[in-house]
């Protein structure tokens, strides 16, 4: 557990900050913006969560150990869970399918993301929750049956709640009891999960219209998002942007073509786990499907959209690894049927291709075991040296350390009324009491982001009636936007406070 402050990865400040206003009475809404306005772009499962623990122990920042604590449990519920629902169904050795789990929910990455006040310890769980209940209603008949694709369309339900990726596990639940033709399973499980849904899509669309648009990339709805974007977040290199977060934490560091060919081989395997976990463990199996189209499509980064799932992406992959090894994968492409396509004649030595039938077997073997032993290298050595050099919580620790200059000079040096305009806006309303909005304001530009430029950005503090602003450092993404203020509104802001590593803070003179 980081000595850091809450907020320091955005959303995790966001999510506190509703639960804040959950837990005193205020709804859901961010208290931290000008006008209040409904938080439309975060489902409300996890700060639920979160407003119930501070109900317990609403003393701030004293409460952080047990807002922390929650996730660590969560994970090990997660883990638990994941665990117990595919030792009797992967077909892998209990104890590797134990250590896959284990080790994912342990990863540098996973670990970062379970110390900060993010969603995922609880949607895993609801993930989990919802896979197990729907494999074993497929398993399953009579009212018993029915009882547990309830079950798995509310865990479902929930997990879209609390986050909105979360719909792929309703797709992964239905499609898995459809495809067994369990219709009525499959109706028992969509019902739940709509009737959870619908009101949040109804509340959202509602209250949309009181997100300000210069926001709405932060606040608004993943509609804002996508419209922004245009058809241009459609491409292919979203496909290796999915590789290149799992390459960079499972491949040894070779050469270039050796580290790319390691990285095809084991995407291979990858892909044959996926088979293998949507044949033992269908409703994992399609979930996962659903996700990474959603992942892929997504104009956005999708390092925490992985983290979400790492550990179904290591039993998938371990999966994966003993399909190809103990020749599995010749029943699943039929007994005529080897690797490749080419078709075996009765009786025949060799394949059509004239390749000798013992060759094309022991090939995906060879594939499989050179992938496992790429990651096991990789991955070990990444653990490793992420450890050793405090990965887990070094980022929050040092934007922390940057924050702690910054919080006592506006407590101090601001009023009670000031509006502070920053990058971290909820972790400033947080500490100081001070009403905080974004000074990056952006949107999306096909795969990438871009700014609205200074006119906005002068527009959007006029209206937001903000007083000060805090730039940390020539690097953040505020920087030039608020370069090129400086030059266009000589007199609009003054430098009032000079920090080490150029963090800057500015009064605002409003209608200068």
């Amino acid at each position: 557990m980081p000595r850091a402050l809450v907020g320091v990865f955005y959303d995790d400040g966001i999510y506190l900050a509703l639960a804040k206003s959950l837990a005193e009475g205020h709804g859901y809404h961010l208290q931290y913006l000008p006008g209040a306005p409904a938080a439309v772009h975060y489902p409300f499962g996890y700060p639920v969560l979160l407003a119930a623990l501070w109900t317990l122990w609403p003393s701030f920042p004293a409460n952080e150990p047990l807002l922390r604590g929650a996730n660590a449990v969560l994970m090990g519920v997660a883990a638990a869970l994941i665990t117990a629902h595919l030792l009797p169904r992967l077909g892998t050795p209990r104890w590797l399918t134990a250590l896959a789990v284990v080790l994912a929910a342990t990863a540098v990455p996973m670990v970062a993301v379970a110390t900060v006040l993010f969603s995922e310890p609880l949607f895993l769980v609801f993930v989990a929750g919802a896979c197990w209940a729907a494999d074993a209603a497929r398993e399953r008949g009579g009212r018993r049956a029915l009882g547990l694709a309830l079950l798995a369309g509310l865990l479902a339900g929930a997990a879209a709640l609390t986050r909105s990726i979360g719909v792929t596990v309703i797709g992964g639940v239905v499609l898995s009891l459809a495809v067994a033709r369990r219709p009525r399973e499959a109706v028992a499980a969509a019902i739940p999960a709509a009737l959870l849904l619908l009101p949040w899509q109804f509340w959202s669309r509602a209250h949309h219209g009181a997100v300000d648009p210069l926001i709405a990339s932060n606040y608004g709805t993943y509609g804002d998002f996508l419209r922004q974007g245009g058809a241009g977040w459609l491409s292919l290199s979203s496909l290796g942007e999915i590789a290149r977060p799992l390459a960079a934490i499972t491949l040894p560091p070779v050469p270039g073509m050796l580290r790319t060919l390691l990285g095809l081989i084991t995407l291979v395997v990858l892909v044959a786990g996926f088979i293998a976990l949507t044949r033992r463990a269908p409703a994992a199996g399609w979930m996962l499907w659903c996700y990474v189209a959603i992942v892929a499509a997504w104009p956005y980064a999708p390092d925490r959209f992985l983290w979400g799932v790492l550990p179904w992406l290591a039993v998938a992959f371990v999966a994966g690894v003993r399909w190809m090894t103990d020749g599995s994968w010749q029943l699943a492409v039929g007994s005529r049927q080897l690797a490749g396509g080419w078709q075996l004649a009765a009786g025949s030595e060799q394949s059509e291709a004239g390749v000798p039938i013992a060759a094309n077997r022991k090939l995906p073997a060879i594939l499989g075991w050179l992938a496992a032993a790429s990651v096991a290298a990789g991955f070990g050595l990444f653990q490793i040296r992420g450890y050793l050099a405090g990965g887990p919580t070094a980022t929050q620790i040092g934007i922390s350390a940057t924050m702690n200059d910054i919080l006592p000079w506006i407590r101090s040096a601001t009023d009670t009324g000031a509006v502070i305009a920053g990058e971290d806006e909820a972790l400033i309303w947080l500490y100081t009491g001070r009403r905080a909005v974004p000074s990056y304001l952006w949107r999306v530009r096909g795969r990438a982001s871009e700014s609205f430029g200074a006119d906005s950005l002068h527009a959007w503090l006029e209206r937001a009636g903000a007083t000060h602003l805090i730039v940390t450092g020539p690097g953040s993404e505020a920087a030039p936007t608020i370069d090129a203020l400086l030059a266009a509104r000589r007199g609009y802001l003054e430098l009032v406070r000079v920090w080490p590593g150029q963090l800057l803070a500015f009064r605002i003179h409003r209608g200068a």
